[in-house]
């Protein structure tokens, strides 16, 4: 089996969201998988095998990641679509601007309430017996799940010095952080990948609760506590490297995180390092993963921010334009890959493919649009989703579209690589290939695509403003806000007055319009 198997490894970046994109593209690969299972043993249909053996996210992608792995056994129960698009109504500003996560004393956790997330997730990963399914064919028995985290609180390492200090070592930390999981057998976890099985509840409180993890967008969305059996810290490799420090003492270990994405929003080269390992298990040779003549797994990365660039830099910055690039160059620097940039720079890698965001007009000879601005939910950095289902409809169907003609057209091996590839030759052996060509280029498809069902989408257009019925919830969630503050004496009253006669309304009343001219400049309102 493993010598005619080829590995996928699903990367999928940040994307606020524009997760319903994200999730989109994921649903119509597990369905093109499915179909040609049901395929498979038919005259004329392909018998190499694809698998999805690896999943690895940041943020919204790291949420998608995880909801992969429960939708795999419970195809009936439609997670993505109710996971990204549904969620719990139409406008779900209604939900951010609740002010019931406000009623305990002290400083608020974020500016937006995220209990819609924790029911979403409650949903998404508790087992249901009415809803099971084995795992199919086309997923790898020890899948591998994990998801980028900025952790904190950070783990410390110390550096010595020759010093006349009494203190010789000079204490460092480290933020980034991961939560592995495996399908596997429960009394496994080797290098600290925990093991997880949501039919019996084996670590599913913590693979949940990692999804939201992951997903704490920075001040909006309320920090997450993440408790891990401490053998998921001491003993993985990209965590606990030489010269860390904690208290071993314990058998778990908790930490307190916000959005992954902050670390690194496109792992893909951690998805490249296991699939690499899961290849040299199998074949005992190293993989030349740019060599479409031999490469026998690949990193297929979704993104729907692909490219973005600060705005062009200047020397004539006002202080905020200065904090802008700061904060840009941070980030920047923050998700830089270890890889040399001249190998990332090659083109025509057989070891990674692309899906991002690609729409036309009505007249698809006059336009064709990529990126944020192909996508409903590009709005507002990507928040626009929340105000509208029919963004988020649409982004999830330009996902499943935007996937089948990647599938169909560009997810393929060159045809002078096509006759010696050691898997697809065999595959496609004595079957006419002209079926499962690109029409973009002579190349064979890698996964077969048997029909079309995927159609262009109508880009959605408000015709009324969104937020008019939300401004008494955005003065009410703003008030509650400002109580939380925690000012004394004086100052306190005198806030609070300030806040009811002009404050409340003012920062209403701007971000109302900061939302309308938001949508308009993204074509979403007249």
């Amino acid at each position: 089996m493993a010598e005619n198997t080829f590995h996928i490894g699903l990367c999928m970046a940040g994307a606020v969201s524009a997760g319903a994109y994200t999730a989109g593209v994921v649903n119509y690969l597990l369905t093109a998988l499915d179909r040609w299972e049901q395929c498979r043993g038919q005259a004329g249909v392909p018998t190499h095998r694809v698998q999805l053996s690896i999943i690895g996210g940041a943020s919204a992608g790291g949420m998608t990641g995880f909801l992969t792995a429960a939708a795999i056994n419970q195809h009936s129960k439609n997670l993505f679509h109710k996971s990204w698009v549904t969620m719990q109504g139409n406008n779900m500003m209604g939900p951010l601007l609740d002010c019931s996560d406000l009623k305990q004393p002290g400083l608020f956790r974020s500016f937006l309430n995220g209990n819609f997330a924790n029911e979403l997730a409650e949903e998404a990963f508790s087992y249901s017996p009415s809803y099971w399914n084995e795992t199919p064919a086309y997923i790898h028995p020890q899948l591998k799940v994990f998801a980028t985290l900025t952790n904190l609180q950070g783990f410390t390492y110390p550096i010595s010095f020759n010093t006349d200090l009494k203190k010789k070592d000079h204490t460092m930390s480290v933020h980034y952080d991961y939560a592995c999981f495996q399908l596997a057998n429960p009394y496994q976890h080797g290098n600290g990948w925990m093991p997880v099985n949501l039919r019996t509840g084996l670590n599913a409180n913590t693979f949940r609760d990692a999804a939201l993890a992951t997903g704490a967008f920075p001040l909006g969305l309320p920090a997450r506590t993440l408790k891990r059996p401490l053998y998921a810290i001491q003993e993985n490799k990209w965590i606990n490297q030489a010269g860390l420090t904690f208290d071993p003492t314990g058998s778990s270990y908790q930490s307190f995180h916000v959005d992954g994405g902050l670390m690194n929003n496109e792992p893909f080269e951690k998805v490249r390092e296991l699939l690499n390992d899961l290849v040299f298990t199998e074949t005992k040779q190293l993989e030349d993963v740019n060599d479409f003549g031999q490469f026998r797994s690949t990193v297929l990365m979704v993104d729907p921010f692909p490219g973005n660039l600060a705005a062009p830099f200047n020397q004539h910055q006002s202080v905020v334009d200065v904090a802008k690039h700061t904060l840009y160059a941070m980030m920047q620097q923050m998700k830089a890959k270890p890889a040399p940039i001249a190998d990332m720079l090659s083109k025509n890698k057989a070891g990674q493919f692309l899906i991002a965001p690609v729409r036309y007009t009505a007249d698809q000879s006059i336009a064709r649009i990529e990126g944020a601005k192909a996508i409903a939910c590009g709005a507002m950095n990507g928040f626009g989703g929340f105000i509208s289902q029919d963004f988020r409809e649409h982004d999830y169907a330009l996902g499943q579209y935007n996937c089948e003609q990647f599938l169909r057209n560009h997810f393929t091996i060159p045809i002078e690589q096509f006759n010696s590839h050691p898997i697809f030759s065999k595959g496609y052996e004595g079957i006419d290939i002209s079926p499962y060509q690109s029409a973009r280029s002579s190349s064979v498809q890698v996964i077969p695509i048997f029909k079309s069902e995927q159609k262009a989408c109508t880009w959605p257009m408000l015709n009324q403003d969104p937020i008019i019925n939300q401004t008494h919830a955005i003065r009410k969630r703003v008030a509650a806000l400002s109580k939380s503050i925690p000012l004394k004496g004086f100052y306190k009253p005198l806030f609070y007055i300030g806040g009811q006669l002009f404050l409340n309304r003012w920062i209403t009343h701007k971000t109302h319009q900061l939302i309308l001219k938001q949508l308009r400049e993204h074509e979403l309102m007249k």
